[in-house]
């Protein structure tokens, strides 16, 4: 290069005369080189760009290039320029441009945005030649890793200029030196590149800091394929970054395989249909699109019913075969870019985007089930199919998936629970209802867990003078408020959810206790404790209450078992056995309300019981219903024939006692005598 900067309107007007050295990239490895300039030149020969040493070159003229149209600041570079410009297509051109400061080395080549002029700081043939740089060369070739290298600027567009690229990226990619050479990394970025990860990948960049990335590439065939790339800048001896060195490595099939792992996981393995995971995905996208643009998007939990009966009549390979032709006949119904998705066992969700109303989504499930109508035939037989499913709709896309899903496989189960075989659409009301249950029944279960149920006990009195014969136990249940919850209410919880028969067993250990206390102190109070039906399925009651007099020492005469007639109808044989061993153990057995049930006097002649309770619905009618008057007389005269004790139950007034003991009935419990209430609190008889 001239040794002083040159003036570009100090070289002389005429044409120039060239001497033209091909580019031969056995040769020249390196496009530019540390101490060359450069300077970027755009199609319409608009000077785009000076680099650091390119300015420090021109030294004040630089600012007389920069942004200037180069015919009129630099016509002789303008004009070789244009004259070889079709020649930089088959890669970059050495060329020497006299001048009256002395030759200037140029290298012309082609960027993305127009054309690139090195100013060479020696000769291409003397550098090429130069020992330590063809050693250089030759370690970079031998490393596996495609290696790129551009200059550090500019970071806007054309980009960083590729300067150098090894023997493995070229033959990664299939490009050629000269294609590479020159041009911006954005050679190698495509349609399904992610911009937003290059993005921020170039503001580290321009951070100078040393980013790694993941990056979709694309070879020079357009195949596309996924690096590893890391980048670290590289500076001169003034500590200057001039340069990015970056380092790529194909991670195709290692993505390859997670992404076939991936799938594996957003699938169900039989039908190949998204699984729970996988439908979350979509239902998340689905809603986050809905949030920016409202409609109404529809979720239909579909539920086969009877699926089990299938697998247990003809096994599993003929559920799953049935599942396959389930998928089969419910795509038929939906559009390409609906979502059927399968949770597992019998269960499938249909998530649609794109619903006019909340009739058609109805009308959707409803040909859904009409696709199951025809029956299925497996192994010579005809199986009947059909599903019940509930609908959950969003307008506005901010309710959860989670709550979406919730609320569509309620309804389902509503359906279910109305007898199979329909649809039904999420209703607010029912959702609350249930809400409460499952409310109640966690309470329930933390009561049991958190030693949260009480017991009061309501005194059992002779009806002539007042005198506290007993008492029930009644069990109570503390809610996390602290406030007691009615029985009326967590009894038929307890029974439904199976959770009444741990309860009683707690209920007849602290009775028990309670009893043998007054044992204990002389008193000859009975004991009365409930026994659900379900408990005495179980078959353990007899057990519990021998264990009981061993863990306590207490009499079992003192204690009286209360049962409903239900318990006697839906276990009969059972009930017999197990209640006549308790009267064999001293144990006083009662049936509870009387009345409200089978009420059979001739079958009650057979029951191993020794009292009969009437139920307080009779008891509440005893002074306005003459008929019911009757039948209590009757009841009370017959059970004593039988040698059955009459106990009243729900005695409120001084009346209601004085009409029952004109019946002949003299035992009773009811508020006039004293409500249920702890030990503690009792004024007098037990405790």
């Amino acid at each position: 290069m001239a040794s002083q900067p040159p003036d570009p309107h100090a070289i002389t007007p005429r044409p120039p005369t060239p001497i033209r050295r091909g580019w031969d990239p056995s040769r020249h490895g390196f496009l530019l080189l540390p101490g060359d300039g450069l300077v970027l030149v755009s199609d319409a020969l608009a000077v785009l760009h000076l680099d650091r040493t390119a300015r420090a070159l021109f030294g004040s003229h630089a600012g007389q290039l920069e942004q200037a149209h180069l015919p009129a600041v630099w016509p002789e570079l303008a004009d070789l320029i244009a004259t070889h410009r079709d020649d930089l297509e088959q890669g970059p051109l050495d060329l020497d441009l006299p001048s009256p400061q002395g030759q200037l080395n140029l290298r012309l080549f082609r960027t993305d945005d127009g054309v690139g002029v090195g100013l060479l700081a020696q000769a291409a043939a003397e550098a090429s030649t130069e020992p330590r740089l063809r050693l250089f060369e030759g370690l970079l070739n031998t490393i596996q890793d495609a290696l790129l290298i551009t200059l550090a600027e500019p970071m806007d567009r054309p980009g960083p200029i590729i300067v150098y690229a090894n023997e493995t990226l070229l033959r990664e990619t299939g490009f050629s030196s000269e294609e590479v050479l020159g041009r911006s990394p954005r050679l190698f970025q495509g349609p399904d590149t992610d911009h937003t990860v290059t993005a921020e990948f170039g503001a580290a960049l321009r951070r100078w800091e040393s980013p790694t990335m993941e990056v979709l590439n694309y070879d020079r065939a357009g195949n596309p394929y996924w690096i590893e790339l890391k980048v670290a800048p590289f500076a001169d001896s003034d500590g200057w970054f001039t340069h990015w060195v970056s380092v790529q490595r194909d991670v195709s099939d290692r993505r390859a395989g997670e992404q076939a792992l991936a799938q594996q996981a957003l699938s169900d393995p039989l039908t190949g249909l998204p699984n729970r995971r996988g439908l979350a995905e979509r239902l998340d996208l689905a809603l986050a699109r809905l949030q920016r643009r409202p409609g109404l998007l529809a979720l239909i939990f579909c539920d086969l019913d009877r699926f089990k009966e299938v697998n247990d009549r003809y096994g599993h390979a003929t559920g799953d075969a049935l599942l396959l032709e389930l998928t089969r006949r419910l795509q038929t119904v939906l559009r390409s870019n609906d979502t059927l998705a399968r949770l597992g066992g019998d269960e499938f969700v249909v998530l649609v985007e794109t619903m006019a109303s909340e009739d058609d989504a109805v009308q959707l499930a409803q040909r859904l089930q009409a696709c199951l109508a025809e029956p299925w035939r497996h192994g010579g037989e005809e199986l009947s199919l059909s599903m019940s499913m509930g609908v959950a709709m969003s307008t506005h896309g901010r309710t959860s998936a989670e709550e979406l899903m919730r609320r569509a496989d309620l309804t389902m189960y509503q359906v279910k629970v109305a007898g199979r075989d329909g649809v039904a659409v999420y209703d607010a009301d029912v959702d609350q209802a249930v809400q409460a249950s499952v409310s109640l029944r966690q309470q329930l279960e933390q009561g049991l867990r958190h030693d949260r149920l009480l017991l009061h006990y309501q005194p059992i009195v002779n009806l002539e003078d007042g005198t506290i014969l007993g008492a029930e136990a009644l069990v109570r249940l503390q809610g996390s408020d602290g406030d007691l919850i009615p029985p009326d209410r967590f009894i038929p919880m307890a029974e439904r959810t199976g959770l009444i028969v741990p309860m009683e067993r707690w209920v007849l250990s602290r009775a028990i206790d309670t009893l043998r206390d007054w044992q204990r102190q002389g008193k000859s109070w009975q004991m009365s404790i409930n026994v659900s039906p379900y408990h005495l399925e179980t078959a353990t009651l007899v057990q519990e209450l021998l264990e009981q007099r061993e863990r306590t020492g207490v009499d079992l005469a003192g204690l009286r078992i209360e049962v409903t007639e239900t318990v006697l109808l839906r276990e009969h044989a059972q009930a017999f056995h197990d209640l006549s061993v308790l009267k064999q153990a001293g144990v006083t057995i009662a049936l509870d309300d009387f009345g409200t049930g089978y009420s059979s006097l001739s079958w009650l002649s057979q029951l191993p019981v020794d009292i009969v309770k009437l139920d307080q619905s009779y008891i509440r009618q005893i002074d306005d219903d003459p008929r019911c008057a009757t039948l209590i007389r009757g009841f009370v005269r017959v059970f004593k024939e039988l040698g059955l004790l009459v106990v009243a139950e729900g005695i409120e007034t001084e009346g209601q006692r004085q009409l029952l003991l004109a019946m002949g009935c003299q035992v009773g419990q009811g508020y006039l005598f004293g409500r249920p209430a702890p030990l503690a609190d009792w004024t007098s008889g037990p405790g």
